[in-house]
């Protein structure tokens, strides 16, 4: 049996498991409800909402889960008030939008030049913008994949432009539909100066732009 096969029977038996467990789960409730006289009403309605507080306790959990990931891609110490926008695709390719509280946009801005020294990384991990596109292979294939194969590319483009964040997320060949305007506000931060960028381990760019008060994550995997 090949490994996608075992992956996907696996998969199926957790399934099966779980459905099995709500369904036992709903019949033990159930028991319990008949249990109980038609006047102890406040009884029966705690045994509804046990149940329903069970049952969507996963999803809770779940939920809660994804929202911390994805608040921990904003470097200590900023804080964010809320995340603007956020787009997603199949886990590969992803765009995020966070907005600053008022106090901790106003802090970023008084730190100025020494903004990538106060925030979360190693030594060095933090670069001031303009993005260095092409200083080196890396930097290249990180802002320009495409350069030196124009057939890839889904659009032509001048020999030498600037970096975008549109490019960045086409280095694997996948696209997203960012909303028109959050792609060009990012574009701003990363071609001009004021702003400070870093790489992650997992393919994604965070640039935190102080003037705006907004942070933007972008990763490709």
């Amino acid at each position: 049996m090949t490994l996608p096969a075992v992956i996907l029977a696996g998969s199926a038996i957790v399934a099966l498991l779980f459905i099995a467990a709500i369904a036992a789960f709903f019949l033990w409730l159930r028991r319990m409800l008949r249990r109980t006289r038609p006047d102890q009403s406040v009884l029966r309605g705690l045994i509804i909402v046990f149940g329903l507080g069970v049952v969507a306790l996963p999803f809770v959990a779940i939920n809660i889960t994804e929202r911390n990931a994805v608040l921990t891609r904003v470097p200590e110490p900023l804080e964010i008030a809320e995340i603007e926008y956020q787009l997603e695709e199949s886990w590969k390719t992803g765009f995020f939008v966070y907005r600053l509280t008022d106090e901790s946009a106003d802090w970023a801005r008084k730190q100025g030049s020494q903004l990538g020294e106060k925030l979360l990384g190693a030594k060095g991990t933090w670069r001031e913008t303009p993005v260095d596109d092409g200083s080196d292979e890396a930097a290249i294939g990180n802002w320009h994949p495409y350069d030196r194969d124009p057939d890839m590319m889904p659009r032509e483009r001048p020999t030498r432009h600037l970096p975008t964040i549109d490019e960045y997320l086409e280095k694997y060949g996948f696209t997203i539909p960012i909303k028109e305007g959050r792609d060009r506000e990012a574009d701003q931060s990363i071609q001009s100066s004021g702003s400070f960028y870093s790489y992650g381990e997992d393919g994604g760019v965070t640039i935190v732009d102080p003037g705006r008060g907004k942070v933007y994550f972008a990763y490709a995997r």
